[in-house]
Protein backbone atom coordinates (compact mmCIF):
# COMPACT_ATOMS: atom_id res chain seq x y z
CA UNK A 1 0.00 0.00 0.00
CA UNK A 2 1.46 3.47 -0.79
CA UNK A 3 0.65 6.32 1.44
CA UNK A 4 1.44 9.55 0.26
CA UNK A 5 0.78 12.37 3.15
CA UNK A 6 0.84 15.96 1.67
CA UNK A 7 0.59 18.92 4.47
CA UNK A 8 0.20 22.72 2.65
CA UNK A 9 -0.16 25.61 5.06
CA UNK A 10 -0.68 28.95 3.27
CA UNK A 11 0.03 31.87 5.23
CA UNK A 12 -0.50 35.80 3.62
CA UNK A 13 -0.19 34.41 0.27
CA UNK A 14 2.56 32.06 1.21
CA UNK A 15 2.62 28.12 1.04
CA UNK A 16 4.79 26.27 3.76
CA UNK A 17 5.18 22.31 3.67
CA UNK A 18 4.98 21.80 7.20
CA UNK A 19 4.30 23.91 10.33
CA UNK A 20 8.31 23.67 11.10
CA UNK A 21 8.65 25.77 7.73
CA UNK A 22 6.79 28.70 9.37
CA UNK A 23 8.48 31.75 10.17
CA UNK A 24 7.92 32.25 14.23
CA UNK A 25 5.17 34.80 14.01
CA UNK A 26 3.56 32.52 11.29
CA UNK A 27 4.00 29.57 13.27
CA UNK A 28 2.12 31.34 16.33
CA UNK A 29 -0.96 32.54 13.97
CA UNK A 30 -1.21 29.12 13.08
CA UNK A 31 -1.25 27.30 16.51
CA UNK A 32 -3.26 30.09 17.59
CA UNK A 33 -6.14 29.62 14.49
CA UNK A 34 -6.06 25.30 14.89
CA UNK A 35 -6.30 25.94 19.09
CA UNK A 36 -9.82 28.45 18.60
CA UNK A 37 -11.23 26.57 15.62
CA UNK A 38 -10.95 29.46 12.90
CA UNK A 39 -8.68 28.03 11.02
CA UNK A 40 -10.28 27.06 7.57
CA UNK A 41 -9.06 23.74 7.05
CA UNK A 42 -9.74 21.79 3.65
CA UNK A 43 -8.85 18.05 2.95
CA UNK A 44 -8.43 16.06 -0.14
CA UNK A 45 -8.44 12.32 -0.20
CA UNK A 46 -7.58 10.25 -2.93
CA UNK A 47 -7.90 6.68 -2.91
CA UNK A 48 -7.53 4.13 -6.46
CA UNK A 49 -7.65 7.58 -8.41
CA UNK A 50 -10.06 8.77 -7.05
CA UNK A 51 -10.79 11.94 -4.65
CA UNK A 52 -13.01 12.83 -1.80
CA UNK A 53 -13.70 15.79 0.23
CA UNK A 54 -13.71 13.51 3.59
CA UNK A 55 -13.51 10.20 4.73
CA UNK A 56 -17.12 10.25 4.95
CA UNK A 57 -17.81 9.89 1.39
CA UNK A 58 -15.34 7.35 0.65
CA UNK A 59 -17.01 3.28 0.78
CA UNK A 60 -16.70 1.31 3.95
CA UNK A 61 -13.93 -0.57 2.89
CA UNK A 62 -11.96 2.14 1.24
CA UNK A 63 -12.80 4.63 4.76
CA UNK A 64 -11.34 1.74 7.18
CA UNK A 65 -8.00 1.76 5.03
CA UNK A 66 -7.75 5.37 5.19
CA UNK A 67 -8.68 5.43 9.16
CA UNK A 68 -6.02 2.66 9.81
CA UNK A 69 -3.32 4.53 7.73
CA UNK A 70 -3.95 7.64 9.72
CA UNK A 71 -3.77 6.25 12.80
CA UNK A 72 -0.54 4.42 11.92
CA UNK A 73 0.70 7.96 10.76
CA UNK A 74 0.10 9.67 13.55
CA UNK A 75 1.08 6.87 16.32
CA UNK A 76 4.52 5.90 14.44
CA UNK A 77 7.09 7.91 12.61
CA UNK A 78 7.04 5.04 10.07
CA UNK A 79 5.19 7.09 7.48
CA UNK A 80 6.97 10.31 6.39
CA UNK A 81 5.47 12.81 4.41
CA UNK A 82 6.05 12.98 -0.03
CA UNK A 83 9.51 15.00 -0.85
CA UNK A 84 8.39 18.06 -2.79
CA UNK A 85 9.79 17.37 -6.25
CA UNK A 86 12.09 20.12 -6.23
CA UNK A 87 13.58 18.60 -3.42
CA UNK A 88 13.87 14.88 -5.50
CA UNK A 89 17.32 13.76 -5.69
CA UNK A 90 18.61 13.71 -9.58
CA UNK A 91 18.63 9.99 -9.41
CA UNK A 92 17.07 6.72 -7.27
CA UNK A 93 19.29 4.80 -5.90
CA UNK A 94 18.39 2.06 -8.30
CA UNK A 95 19.23 4.47 -11.04
CA UNK A 96 22.49 5.39 -9.46
CA UNK A 97 23.55 1.63 -9.08
CA UNK A 98 23.27 1.04 -13.00
CA UNK A 99 25.39 4.48 -13.79
CA UNK A 100 27.87 2.69 -11.43
CA UNK A 101 27.65 -0.80 -13.11
CA UNK A 102 28.10 0.92 -16.71
CA UNK A 103 30.78 3.04 -15.85
CA UNK A 104 32.32 -0.11 -14.50
CA UNK A 105 31.96 -1.96 -17.16
CA UNK A 106 33.55 0.64 -19.39
CA UNK A 107 36.16 0.64 -17.15
CA UNK A 108 37.06 -2.67 -17.41
CA UNK A 109 36.64 -2.54 -21.28
CA UNK A 110 39.17 0.04 -21.68
CA UNK A 111 41.82 -1.32 -19.32
CA UNK A 112 41.07 -4.71 -21.60
CA UNK A 113 41.82 -2.88 -25.10
CA UNK A 114 44.76 -1.28 -23.43
CA UNK A 115 46.40 -4.63 -21.90
CA UNK A 116 45.92 -6.42 -25.72
CA UNK A 117 47.88 -3.92 -27.64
Amino acid sequence: MKVNLKTKIKYKGQEYSSVEELPPEARSAYEKAIAADSATLSTRIVFNEREYASPEQMPTAERQLYEDAMKLAHDTDGIVPAKNEASAGLLTPGQWRLVILFVTLVLIALIVLFLTR
